[in-house]
């Protein structure tokens, strides 16, 4: 009699707190004041619902889970899969999780030499994986921080799924990718200072792991690209609209030749060709857009290396302003070079947000040059 393969072992790992300085505007959750005031602002957690949309793919898998207790992991997974295929690992958690208990977490997924962790969280919970497992087990992550600049994610919770489903059920190969960071005061401070840490051991699906952030050419030809680009879209700007200028060099040059200097790395609102707001989080964001009674128009610039244009350093950018939105009224730009390393752009929000903004657009490229690229 042939014997039978043993289940396969997922560890299942969530940051609870991973995202929350998004849409705070805070660029970070680092630090647990900003945890404190983010959830005095009203803001939710998103990596449950997000780690719940990812473990959803793998609900018909005939597999054993192993999870932290309560909202690490055991909170989401019991709501999936049948209580037979759950262990939980015993680990004492406060209210307010930390960096420690993440750590915690894997060392004992990683001395169960489970076939795959899938963690959720950000750049940050990524290296607190990496700082226990190193490449020892492959490793998986998905999408629930502020920046995810890392080539560990999938592009979206449900990629993130899919890809180890594959991995869990019918095998891929893994490859070595890169776990990187940001200093988080510089990003507050509008610098970006990204680092690399390591390599974590990645299930190899490159249509659906995300490409690390390629920093943009600062040569006098990407200059001129990006003032040739900004010079249209001001001229094409119309009075009573209200825009909303996301994070980049390229929007920031928009605002330039408006005759202001943008906040980098958060997101600015103009009206009749003015900064009416610097900086905004999504409460005063979503506050603006409601008390405007005219258009509304988003200006947006993708992230290089992934191409992702919704749901990466913008979430201030929420479900209420893009319910607002149509398809037409996203402004996007991009250097012909930045635009020439990317096969597609891409969108990390909730499905009915993705299919409204899916399908072919125009990528404003230079001085009355545009470009028509699929969203995905």
């Amino acid at each position: 009699m042939a014997l039978r393969n043993p289940k396969k072992v997922l560890g299942f790992l969530i940051n609870p707190i991973a995202g929350l300085g998004g849409p705070a505007g805070f660029k970070g959750t680092d630090r647990p004041d900003i945890v404190d005031k983010a959830l005095r602002m009203g803001i939710k957690p998103r990596a449950p619902k997000r780690g719940y949309v990812a473990l959803s793919q793998l609900s018909k898998l005939d597999m054993k889970v192993l999870v932290p207790p309560k909202d690490m992991g055991y909170e989401i997974a019991r709501k999936i899969l049948p209580p037979e295929n759950i262990e939980v690992i015993k680990l004492s958690i406060p209210s307010r999780t930390s960096a420690i208990h993440t750590k915690i977490a894997a060392k004992e997924m990683l001395n169960r030499k489970v076939d795959l962790l899938m963690f959720v969280g950000g750049d940050g919970t990524a290296k607190d994986i990496l700082d226990v497992v190193g490449s020892d087990i492959p490793t998986l992550g998905v999408p629930a921080g502020v920046k995810i600049f890392s080539a560990v994610f999938g592009i979206t919770p449900s990629h993130s799924g899919e890809v180890a489903r594959k991995f869990l059920s019918e095998g891929l190969p893994l490859k070595l990718a890169e776990v990187v960071d940001v200093d988080e005061e510089a990003y507050r401070s509008d610098r970006l200072v990204i680092k690399l840490y390591g390599y974590l051991r990645v299930p190899y699906e490159p249509q659906l792991i995300q490409s690390s952030k390629q920093p943009s050419p600062l040569t006098e030809e990407e200059k001129l690209a990006r003032e040739s680009i900004a010079r249209y879209v001001v001229e094409e700007m119309k009075p009573e609209t209200l825009y909303i200028l996301g994070p980049g060099l390229t929007v920031s040059e928009v605002a330039k030749q408006l005759g202001f200097e943008k906040t980098l790395l958060g997101v600015d609102v103009v009206l009749n060709f003015k900064l009416i707001a610097k900086d905004v989080n999504a409460i005063q964001l979503d506050k603006l857009v409601a008390r405007h009674k005219g258009p509304v128009k988003l200006i947006l610039s993708p992230l290089g290396g992934s191409g992702l244009l919704l749901g990466r350093g913008n979430q201030q950018i929420g479900n209420a302003v893009l319910s607002r939105i149509n398809k037409d009224d996203l402004i996007v730009l991009a250097t012909p070079s930045k635009l020439h390393k990317l096969k597609s752009l891409r969108l990390d929000v909730e499905s009915e947000l993705a299919r409204k903004f899916s399908g072919y657009h125009r990528v404003i490229t230079g001085y009355k040059e545009e470009v028509v690229v699929l969203i995905e």
